[in-house]
């Protein structure tokens, strides 16, 4: 997973994304957006405001100029494994 931090408009945005496309010379392309990565209990209004202004969008190609950077977030899935308990069948552990 990504977390993308750009600039659009003269606001920040920050996407997290299953796939990037880099391949082209001039446009980041964000791909299978999850808008949901990281909620938590207390809400965040730029969290909102962001997923109201690309809830519809598919893809998006951003001018590299703008993309300010972009980081490597544990999936949802490691990350609820990694932190969370262990459960264990002690059949299978042989003890």
């Amino acid at each position: 997973m990504f977390k993308v931090h750009f600039q659009l408009k003269d606001v920040e945005y920050q996407l997290v994304a299953g796939d990037l496309d880099l391949s082209h010379p001039y446009f980041v392309s964000i791909k299978e957006m999850d808008l949901s990565y990281g909620e938590g209990v207390v809400l965040n209004p730029h969290l909102e405001n962001t997923k109201k202004r690309f809830e519809n969008v598919l893809n998006i190609m951003i001018p590299l100029q703008n993309v300010l950077l972009i980081e490597t977030v544990p999936s949802r899935e490691k990350s609820a494994n990694a932190t969370g308990p262990r459960v264990v069948n002690i059949n299978e552990e042989g003890v």
